[in-house]
């Protein structure tokens, strides 16, 4: 339990063991915030311990494989007879909403502590469980993570991970592809690639970047645009379908969005609306427009 251990215990511990000071403090902030609820709902603690074995890379495995442990769905007894019915294998495998592990109730969980994903930032990149997990990459519309039978392999399950158990899949991911990347390094695996026919070609990343059809004067606006995404605030782009540039830009402030006191999902009754709108008014001389939403100028 790290919600209550101090800070010269936290230093101490990520001293011996191979994670780092700021996992092990999104760790605690995490379990602190589930134990804010424990006086309306029963919400069980993740026993997480990390290996203290004096090599990394053994740690890491030991890490490795109890995280998979600990991340495997609860299973009905065999001697219950709801188990042999079809999809009855799983005890908390109901709903998005529904943790697969300890059947924390998810959706009453963020209604009483709020929603406790976005409070776990990734020490790396700077993004929230939220962000990465519960929001589609390409659209970035808000969509439910569902968690796997083998964890990170086999079938799509109906449930989802609470937060503390989202955040250990979350460290059980950068453990895996530390491992990768160790191997790509140590194994030869580049020698395989070439038997496969596989090779590198240098290309210079200036030809790879996305071409902006920004003027100058308006990249100054780029913090508000993200400041717009990071809130989830609609931005609305119109494409001209003949060019494929941006020719419009339109941003929805909707009062119910804020008025309701949760921001977590994205609001598009307007944007329907004013698509409707759009499509009752007599054709132009332009070309009409293409909808998109990327959050970006």
């Amino acid at each position: 339990m790290l919600g209550n251990t101090q800070q010269n215990e936290l230093l101490r511990l990520a001293s011996q063991t191979q994670m780092s000071y700021a996992q092990m403090q999104q760790q605690a902030i995490a379990q602190n915030a589930m134990s804010d609820v424990k006086s309306h709902i029963e919400v069980p603690q993740v026993n997480f311990y990390p290996s203290r074995h004096p090599n990394p890379k053994k740690a890491r495995r030991k890490d490795i494989k109890q995280a998979y442990k600990l991340l495997k769905p609860t299973k009905r007894s065999i001697f219950s007879p709801r188990r042999w019915l079809f999809g009855g294998k799983y005890r908390y495998n109901t709903n998005t909403m529904r943790c697969v592990i300890d059947g924390a109730d998810i959706d009453y969980l963020l209604r009483m502590a709020g929603n406790i994903y976005e409070q776990i930032i990734d020490e790396e990149t700077g993004q929230s469980l939220w962000d990465i997990y519960f929001k589609n990459p390409v659209t970035g519309e808000v969509e439910a993570f569902v968690a796997r039978e083998n964890v990170t392999s086999g079938r799509k399950m109906r449930g989802t991970y609470c937060p503390e158990h989202l955040h250990l899949y979350h460290l059980l991911t950068k453990w895996e592809k530390e491992e990768e990347k160790e191997e790509e390094a140590n194994t030869g695996t580049l020698k395989a690639k070439l038997k496969k026919g596989v090779s590198t070609v240098a290309v210079p990343i200036s030809s790879l970047k996305r071409k902006d059809n920004t003027p100058p004067t308006l990249v100054k606006y780029e913090p508000f645009f993200e400041m717009l995404k990071k809130d989830n605030i609609p931005v609305t782009h119109f494409a001209n379908s003949a060019t494929g540039t941006n020719d419009l830009v339109m941003v929805v402030f909707d009062m119910r969005q804020f008025q309701a006191g949760n921001n977590s999902r994205m609001l598009f009754d307007a944007l329907a609306m004013h698509q409707m709108q759009q499509n009752t008014i007599q054709p132009q001389p332009l070309p009409l427009p293409t909808q998109s939403n990327d959050g970006s100028i």
